[in-house]
């Protein structure tokens, strides 16, 4: 295993946990450092690339999983900010009125 798929994986196993945590600055960071490991990966002359491509596809699964959180995240924050308006409306109409 190149030093570069060895980094992949070591991040990937750091943004999994970051994930998991809901760490979502340390998610940010990672993807950074992912995306500078991958680049180098890249550049890396290879006799195999089994390795590189499975660490690859570990990468993949995880992203999709991160998307997926993300997107569920959003969600939620999206509908808490709606609540509160609400309420925020609700109590602008209860001292127009009390």
């Amino acid at each position: 295993m190149t030093l570069a798929v060895q980094q992949i994986e070591q991040t990937r196993l750091a943004l999994g946990a970051a994930l998991a945590q809901e760490d979502w600055e340390a998610v940010a960071q990672l993807d950074l450092q992912c995306r500078e490991h991958v680049d180098a990966a890249m550049v890396e002359p290879l006799d195999d690339d089994s390795d590189l491509k499975r660490s690859l596809e570990g990468l993949l699964a995880l992203y999709r999983e991160l998307v997926q959180a993300v997107t569920r995240q959003r969600e939620e924050v999206a509908t808490e900010i709606v609540r509160v308006n609400r309420s925020h409306q609700g109590a602008k109409v209860y001292q127009m009125f009390g």
